[in-house]
């Protein structure tokens, strides 16, 4: 059975990189694909490059963000999701690479074993010394929900191939510069955890310093940004989790705030009330954060009892 994959790659200013990513997809075993490049409306000759791909192969669709819609990547992802026409959908970068039988290794058990996605591997090809491949922990940890909330188990976006009718309305969060990968799949997995992870590499990764993760210049932002992420995920999936998968989400929120030694975004209150309505008298450890936030040790104080409480203390027993 011949099945579309849509590949959908967001692009900005990458016209010295994306012929390689586009040659890569070109190389597939597996033909039954359309790439659907959304452009954040590049300001180099992105435009003549994907003329060129597209008169070479009518499977290339080229698009540019519409003024008037917020700029970003989230953005660009969910123009390419209103466009796919695919049975399934891959999301890629375009500046990395796919090997040859990349397609091939993802849709092989989705046709064959009836799943809902697959995950696979990838590596960087041009790493320094210093950096390290991602870890995914798939083969200690099953996919479920809770698993990934916790962070036992991750991926990056371009890991993963989806069955288009598992997706639904789901999309890519817009207003998040980081973390959107986290609040797209704990969405996903509040649907469906029929998955397998496939540990083959058949992605390639580029490092460069232009990244989100390097923009984000201190390690203060970069702990704001995941709380922000964490957070908005809760708030936005909140109603389809159980109480065990809320307070695991929660228990990673409260991590942030105690490194972070402050509850971003005036949310202080909010996570107050969330926190006794999950975890009972439990949740008090916020109360004690704000009494002593004035004289700088209300991070202090929670801390202290959430090392008492919380962590020593198994979630089954919340």
């Amino acid at each position: 059975m011949n099945c579309l994959i849509s590949i959908i790659i967001p692009t900005y200013n990458r016209a010295n990189l994306i012929s390689e990513t586009l040659d890569s997809i070109l190389a597939q075993t597996y033909k039954y694909w359309e790439a659907i490049v959304v452009d954040d409306r590049s300001t180099d000759t992105t435009d003549l490059l994907l003329k060129e791909y597209c008169d070479k192969d009518a499977r290339i669709a080229y698009y540019k963000r519409p003024e008037g819609y917020p700029k970003g990547g989230n953005v660009c992802r969910n123009i390419g999701l209103e466009k796919k026409k695919g049975d399934f959908v891959v999301f890629f970068d375009s500046d990395d690479l796919m090997e040859p039988n990349h397609l091939e290794v993802k849709v092989t058990p989705l046709l064959e074993e009836g799943l809902d996605f697959t995950i696979t591997k990838t590596k960087y090809f041009n790493k320094p010394a210093h950096k390290s491949d991602h870890v995914y922990d798939l083969d200690r940890f099953p996919i479920t929900l809770e698993n990934y909330l916790a962070q036992h188990i991750n991926w990056l976006t371009l890991d993963i191939c989806i069955r288009t009718s598992v997706l639904g309305t789901i999309k890519f969060h817009e207003q998040l510069q980081s973390g959107q990968e986290f609040n797209f799949y704990s969405k996903l997995l509040t649907r469906t955890t029929k998955g397998l992870f496939i540990p083959e590499t058949v992605s390639l990764r580029r490092y460069h310093e232009a990244s989100i993760q390097f923009k984000l210049s201190s390690i203060k932002e970069k702990r704001i940004s995941s709380f922000i992420s964490k957070w908005k995920t809760y708030k936005e999936i909140e109603k389809e989790l159980s109480r065990r998968e809320k307070q695991t989400l929660l228990i990673n929120c409260i991590k942030v705030v105690i490194k972070l030694k402050e509850v971003p975004e005036k949310q202080s209150f909010n996570m107050i009330v969330t926190s006794l309505r999950v975890f009972g008298f439990r949740g008090l450890y916020f109360l004690g954060y704000l009494a002593f936030k004035p004289f700088d040790k209300g991070y202090i104080f929670i801390s202290q009892l959430y090392k008492m409480g919380m962590e020593k203390t198994s979630i089954d027993n919340f």
